[in-house]
């Protein structure tokens, strides 16, 4: 008996399951052609050396800030990959957990009434800010993906949890115990990914255009209140480990005093990276392009304020306001309480999302002053900015991480391989300045940075490369002399000397060299 045609999948009824597997796909098309390099990042060789030589020490570390569930995952994931080869395994996860934040991402936005184009545009592009590049391509940054996600699931639970309080039914609690113990277990990974959550909240915000602000003001609060909860459990375990002596709080571990220089430190420092959306900071390059990205993010958001206040009034315009003022507060709640000013990209995820969240909602909004035409121009301007950060994110990924670190790994390999266990020679490893960088540019210790402008970083880079060509020796820093510094000693004071500032090797005497 044959099926009724009516039975068979349309092509309508495929965009949707289509659509997800290829914003799963979508980060390993732009990635992987950097990820794949032989290459490591600062931390990369000494976690490796650690999780198989001093089990515990990783996890201690990372719990000793807050974040014991990031050293867990951290410390076996290092111990499965092995050597700096199995770095690329690690970079890989990272990528994997893109994958599935932008589908899920997808997935929520449909169900908050997004339009199918719009949604999977937005969701593609959170996978391919300057934050996003950093959990692809430092290898130690993978767990981040995981929260992120756990973020979202946080989310997902929470929806469900009102829905059904809305509704009267009993099954509420249990949902919110989740949302609660999502986003607690994803501020235990990285407490900044966690809150990922105000993301999809904003998402919601600006699709509820026909709800009140006195509505929107509840429900938001709701949403706040879980978050709020998330994160004091998680400070709640985190104290209590401590106080139990099961682990021993950082002096990282502290709260912000100086609440004013705070704020201030943070709109010029940070809120200008994430108003930059795929613009990455160049400071003390050319910063045309950036600026003019936070100028054209402001004056999009204006326009977008505008159509929404034209058609919804003022209850519109405060409820976009209010929106981005109070999310892009909890976006940040995290690094703005910590007692730290480190404007890094692996921590404005969420700030960066909310951001961008109101740009393409200001960009859908302009379409709809031109009902015929509009709605197609803003998915087309929306398509191609989407596809300028992904060649973006591609490009700076092969030329801000894995070519320049690779050149790095390089340099201190061709020193490793002149190292004659039987003469146990005197190594001195120059270090060099970010100034060194072979990158076009370089931002903190992310984009572009020098990896081994630091003794211990040198000496751990150096120790991965021997052990791999003497695997088998239980103890390879024993097989030669190290130092390093930013100085070099006189020539008879080393016998092999690894310049990373000038990028060659040299051996002071010709019998170092190991024998074809």
């Amino acid at each position: 008996m044959a099926f009724p045609l009516m039975m068979r999948p349309t092509p309508r009824a495929l965009v949707v399951p289509g659509t997800v597997v290829m914003l799963f796909l979508l980060p390993w098309l732009i990635y992987s052609s950097a990820v794949v390099h032989r290459y490591g990042l600062r931390d990369d060789y000494a976690i490796l050396r650690e999780a198989r030589e001093e089990p515990g020490k990783i996890l201690r570390f990372c719990a000793s800030q807050g974040r014991p569930l990031y050293g867990w995952l951290l410390e076996l994931s290092a111990k499965a990959a092995g050597g700096i080869d199995g770095l690329m395994g690690l970079r890989l996860l990272g990528v994997a957990g893109l994958g599935a934040l932008a589908a899920a991402v997808f997935l929520l936005l449909r169900k908050e009434g997004w339009r199918t184009g719009s949604a999977a545009l937005l969701a593609a592009f959170l996978t391919l800010t300057p934050s996003a590049q950093v959990i692809a391509n430092w290898s130690i940054c993978w767990p981040q993906a995981v929260a992120l996600v756990l973020g979202l699931v946080s989310f997902a639970c929470a929806r469900r949890a009102i829905g059904h309080a809305h509704e009267g039914t009993s099954r509420g609690p249990g949902w919110m115990l989740a949302a609660v113990g999502a986003m607690a277990t994803a501020t235990l990974i990285y407490q900044v990914s966690g809150l990922f959550y105000a993301v999809l909240l904003a998402a919601a915000v600006v699709a509820r255009k026909d709800a009140s602000l006195k509505d929107t003001v509840r429900w938001m609060a709701k949403h706040l209140v879980v978050m709020g909860v998330g994160l004091v459990v998680a400070y709640a375990i985190t104290r209590v480990t401590f106080a139990t002596g099961l682990f021993t709080a950082s002096p990282r571990f502290s709260f912000e005093k100086h609440w004013v220089d705070k704020t201030l430190w943070a709109l010029t420092h940070v809120f200008p990276n994430a108003l930059a959306l795929s613009a990455l900071n160049e400071a003390p390059g050319d910063m045309d392009g950036y600026w003019g990205m936070v100028a054209l993010t402001l004056t999009l958001l204006g326009v977008g304020v505008g159509v929404e206040g034209r058609r919804s009034g003022l209850t519109g315009v405060g409820r976009w306001l209010l929106a981005l003022v109070t999310l892009s507060a909890a976006a940040y709640s995290a690094g703005f309480l910590a007692g730290e000013r480190w404007p890094t990209y692996r921590t404005l995820n969420a700030l960066t999302g909310v951001w961008a969240v109101f740009f393409a909602a200001s960009l859908v909004n302009l379409g709809t002053v031109w009902p015929r035409y509009g709605p197609r121009a803003a998915t087309l301007l929306l398509s191609g900015f989407v596809a300028f950060s992904a060649l973006l994110a591609h490009e700076q990924s092969l030329e801000l991480f894995a070519l320049p670190q690779g050149r790095e790994l390089a340099l201190m390999e061709q020193g490793a391989s002149l190292v004659v266990p039987a003469q146990r020679p005197r190594v001195f490893v120059l270090t060099a300045k970010q100034a060194d960088s072979t990158a076009p540019f370089h931002y903190l210790d992310e984009f572009g940075s020098v990896s081994v402008d630091a003794e211990w970083v040198a000496k751990e880079m150096l120790k991965a490369l021997v052990k791999e060509r003497f695997p088998r020796e239980p103890d390879v820093g024993g097989l030669y002399r190290f130092a390093a510094g930013p100085v070099a000693p006189e020539p008879r004071n080393y016998d092999i000397l690894i310049d990373m500032r000038r990028r060659h090797v040299s051996a002071a005497r010709p019998a170092l060299h190991p024998p074809r």
